[in-house]
């Protein structure tokens, strides 16, 4: 399958990450960007400061 699309925003999440197994580590609060690939319908979730690295970056 050619993968000629593109990644495009959809929205800024946060989201909570558990870093351990145990309950009594505490969690962490990060903001992730959803993209949607044009093509093939795929979503995936990054760091939003890879995103915003990446942008200045260009």
């Amino acid at each position: 399958m050619s993968d000629s699309g593109y990644w495009q925003f959809c929205e800024v999440i946060e989201r909570t990450k558990i870093p351990g197994p145990m309950i009594t580590t505490p969690a962490e609060t990060e903001q992730v960007v959803l993209e949607q690939q044009t093509e093939t319908g795929e979503y995936r979730v990054r760091p939003l400061k890879i995103v915003m690295q990446e942008a200045a970056d260009e």
